[in-house]
Parts: C-alpha cells; sequence; structure tokens
C-alpha cells in the first residue's frame, strides 16, 4: 500500500543542494563571455549583426519596463519572456520559446561557472526524503538556468513541484512567495518545512507564515542561533533525523478534530 504523504519539505537551490560560481568578479566576467556565445549563435543561426552591449541594452530596457510600476525587491522577472521579447520587437526576430531557452542555458552554462552538488550525500537523502515526504524546489532564480541544472545533476527526479521565483514573479524576500508554495503543495503551515542557506528568505520570511524551517550554515563559524534548527553543510547526512524530530512534535501538538 502506497504511503500517503501528508508532508512537503521545500529546498533552496543554490549553495543548499547545488554549487555554482560565487566570486562577484569571476561571475561578472563570465557573464560578458557567455552573452558573448548568444551574440555569435544570433549571428552565425539568423543573420543578426549585433554586439553584446546592443543586446544587452535591449534586455534592461525590457527589465525597465517590467518593472516600471513593481517594487524591485518584491517582485522577479522572467529572462525567457525577455529574450524573447526583445528578439521579436527589437531585432525583428520570430523563434520559438524552446530557442530561446536553448540560447540562454549557452550563456547560462558559461556565466555560471562551475556546477555541482553541494554534498556527495545530497542524492541519497533526497531519495530517503522523498519515501516518506513531498519534496518540492523552491528558489530564487531563472526557471530557464535551473530546470536544466537539476537534470544535469540528477536530481530532478525527487521533487514533485518546482517553485522558481522567475515564474511567480515574486522574490523569496516576499512572504507572496511562499503563499504561493503553500497554495502548491495544498498543505497547511504546520505540514510544510523550508530547508535553505539564506537566513532572511530560506528562515525569516516563511517563519513568519508559521513555516517550519532548517538553516543550512555554510560557514566554518560554529555559533548557532538559538532556538533554530539549524546544521552544516558539512553534517548533511543529519537532515532525516532532524526533519523527523520537528515533524513529529508539531504532529503530537495538533489536536484531533474528534477531540475537541
Amino acid at each position: 500500500m502506497e504511503l500517503v504523504k501528508t508532508k512537503t519539505i521545500f529546498f533552496d537551490c543554490y549553495q543548499t543542494l547545488i554549487d555554482i560560481e560565487t566570486d562577484e568578479d569571476i561571475k561578472k566576467e563570465n557573464e560578458k563571455i557567455g552573452w558573448q556565445r548568444v551574440v555569435t549563435l544570433l549571428n552565425q543561426n539568423y543573420a543578426i549583426n549585433s554586439s553584446v552591449d546592443e543586446l544587452l541594452y535591449s534586455i534592461d530596457q525590457h527589465k525597465a519596463g517590467f518593472y516600471s510600476d513593481k517594487d524591485k525587491m518584491i517582485y522577479h522577472h522572467n529572462l525567457s519572456k525577455i529574450l524573447f521579447e526583445v528578439l521579436r520587437e527589437d531585432f525583428n526576430l520570430s523563434v520559438s520559446n524552446g530557442t530561446v531557452l536553448e540560447m540562454i542555458y549557452e550563456y547560462r552554462k558559461i556565466s555560471r561557472g562551475y556546477l555541482k552538488l553541494h554534498h556527495p550525500d545530497i542524492p541519497n537523502i533526497l531519495s530517503l526524503l522523498s519515501q516518506k515526504y513531498t519534496l518540492s524546489l523552491a528558489s530564487y532564480t531563472q526557471s530557464s538556468f535551473t530546470k536544466p541544472e537539476l537534470e544535469e545533476l540528477g536530481i530532478a527526479k525527487y521533487f514533485s513541484h518546482f517553485i522558481y521565483s522567475s515564474d511567480i514573479e515574486f522574490r523569496k524576500n516576499s512572504p507572496e512567495f511562499y503563499k504561493k508554495c503553500l497554495d502548491v503543495s495544498r498543505t497547511n503551515p504546520n505540514d510544510t518545512m523550508m530547508i535553505g542557506d539564506n537566513y532572511h528568505e530560506d528562515i525569516e520570511i516563511p517563519k513568519q507564515l508559521g513555516i517550519h524551517t532548517i538553516w543550512i550554515n555554510n560557514t566554518d563559524n560554529e555559533s548557532l542561533i538559538e532556538s533554530i534548527p539549524v546544521i552544516n553543510i558539512k553534517e548533511f547526512g543529519r537532515l532525516p533525523e532532524i526533519v523527523r524530530e520537528i515533524f513529529i512534535p508539531a504532529t503530537k501538538d495538533r489536536v484531533s478534530p474528534l477531540n475537541q
């Protein structure tokens, strides 16, 4: 008989499950090279005689249009939609969404630098947790970046839902992001958990809605924040144990409708 999963765990992606380049100087240089790759593809495949500066100027203009009536601290643009608009409206080029996604991922593979799992035990831990809980991804990212990366690393199969800020147009530092997570998972906050490395976005914001949290401490600082479940990334193997300890009290403390 298949186990009915009544609880959902949302995972942050980058620096929690996936590790990419974080050095800002290296990232800026990689981004330039990445956009040059896109321009080269446009020139080769569609005879679009453009420069990186021209393409980025158009992208920035369309981004400005998106944010003209929106708070950048709350909302998040979708890069694939913007590039699609840029090519159609500014370069008079009609291409499919699939082609746009392919070009964006060509950029991404260069701009991100390296790509690897943040801990070698992540596939095993996700597999173990997925047998008992519904696993979902909740990431401040462009879906056009993250979808293929999860497949590339072989961990997409463990997740039932994927919440990307670019798709729902809310950043993770907005409670609206986590309200959408709850809507998608169809669980109440007491049956939901968020696991991530960003203390503000992954811990403080979801806790405002009553969602359980576990903070992944990526630093060498061994000091812990009181009353916040926390593990060091080196101890990722302890995650199932900590999840169970958090959810079991949550179940015991709930009053049965029959006893009300």
